[in-house]
């Protein structure tokens, strides 16, 4: 009867043991990643007009165990990236059993900081969780993501005359500056001029700023790239004031910006009013015929009266004579 007890006791006990290792895992460990997707690695989400960073990270803690699970945690960048700032609850608590999930807020405050961070350069983040536990070491837990500052363009042309005006059959020069206001390098890969109104008015040049790589203008120190055009109106335009349109496509994202300004056309080849740069013939000007003007001598009206007194006194006398 003993040994029969016994052996029940002991066939029970094999039966509860694997329930016992079910509740009760041989390691206790906990789980600690991302539940967000952030590999190979993560764009932020970038307002490139503000130049302004706002985007969440969320991360999961698993506690398989019976009692709650107390963390700790660190958010840190490396290579010392300071203009991401971060919030995050410091403390947390996982209920047993459990699999919850947390935030980390990611924003940035300096504009100029956030475009001069180059997108080919990745932010590493590191999250740290360590466990609080009663006078003992609790176990320590890491994960990381590489971060991306997306490219943006903004390929911006602007156009600062020094002459108002110009005459017909010669040009001026002015300069088309390409401002780079995106975070990575640009440029345009196609400009055109578009002249309203007035057919004779040409814009000469403009494709020697095609495809010219230009950095991020104020970046660094760097400047925005110089193109040097003529605007030249043929001999026979007439006297008018034209609208020109300069269209830059950028290479980056295709998109195209303009730039636009009057200039008056003279005739007449008289003084501008103008502030004039360099300026020149054009080859086409033909030469003008001037009045032609007599080689004689002039007569001056107190002469003339002489004359004409000795003239009348001679005619006198021979009428005496007579």
């Amino acid at each position: 009867m003993r040994r029969t007890t016994w052996l029940l006791l002991t066939v029970l006990l094999l039966a509860l043991f694997p329930i016992s290792q079910a509740q009760f895992p041989a390691n206790n460990e906990w789980e600690f990643g991302w539940d967000t997707e952030v590999e190979p690695s993560y764009d932020l989400a970038l307002d490139g007009g503000k130049w302004k960073i706002e985007d969440t990270l969320v991360f999961f803690v698993d506690n398989p165990r019976i009692n709650d699970l107390s963390l700790t945690i660190t958010v840190e960048f490396d290579d010392d990236v300071d203009f991401i700032d971060t919030t995050y609850e410091e403390s947390i608590t996982v209920g047993s059993q459990s699999n919850e999930t947390f935030t980390i807020e990611l924003s940035t405050s300096d504009a100029d900081k956030v475009r001069s961070h180059s997108p080919s350069e990745k932010i590493t983040m590191v999250v740290t969780a360590e466990e609080s536990t009663a006078g003992t070491p609790g176990t320590t837990k890491e994960i990381d993501a590489n971060l991306n500052v997306p490219r943006h363009h903004n390929l911006m042309p602007e156009v600062t005359l020094v002459a108002s005006s110009v005459d017909a059959g010669t040009w001026i020069e002015e300069t088309l500056l390409l401002n780079n206001m995106g975070n990575s390098v640009d440029a345009a890969s196609k400009i055109e001029a578009d002249v309203r109104n007035c057919p004779l008015l040409e814009i000469e040049g403009l494709e020697e700023g095609e495809n010219v790589q230009i950095q991020p203008t104020g970046v660094n120190g760097n400047q925005p790239t110089e193109v040097q055009f003529r605007i030249a109106p043929s001999t026979a335009h007439p006297t008018k004031t034209c609208e020109v349109v300069l269209i830059v496509t950028s290479e980056g994202n295709g998109l195209e910006r303009s730039v636009s300004w009057t200039i008056d056309v003279d005739e007449s080849g008289g003084s501008q009013n103008s502030n004039t740069g360099d300026t020149g013939s054009s080859s086409s000007n033909s030469g003008s015929d001037s009045d032609s003007s007599s080689a004689l001598p002039t007569l001056g009206a107190q002469t003339l009266i002489i004359l004409l007194g000795f003239v009348a006194l001679f005619h006198r006398k021979r009428l005496d004579v007579y």
